[in-house]
């Protein structure tokens, strides 16, 4: 029996928005207590200098592959899924 039988085949673009998706909520959860802490120290007398970046760095190329493997392993997709994906995500490097 496939692997993924009872699942619905996701396409390499649903992986990377997946992916994109994961570090949007991570970088909110570390986010959070970095706001928290700044309104606490903004209460306190004094100059206090606040920087930052909004820049997205996407993610890197092993960093597509593992999440694409570890897609694979999980059954979310077939092998001639994986395959196509994963060339995809080495083609598109090349460009």
């Amino acid at each position: 029996m496939p692997r993924n039988r009872l699942r619905s085949p996701l396409t390499c673009a649903a992986i990377l928005r997946a992916a994109a998706l994961r570090d949007r909520l991570l970088r909110a959860r570390r986010t959070l207590p970095a706001c928290a802490l700044a309104g606490a120290v903004a209460t306190l007398p004094g100059c206090i200098a606040v920087g930052g970046t909004a820049r997205h760095e996407s993610p890197t190329l092993g960093r597509q592959l593992i999440d694409l493997k570890a897609a694979y392993d999980s059954g979310a997709l077939s092998e001639s899924e994986y395959t196509a994906a994963k060339s995809q995500i080495l083609q598109g490097d090349r460009r």
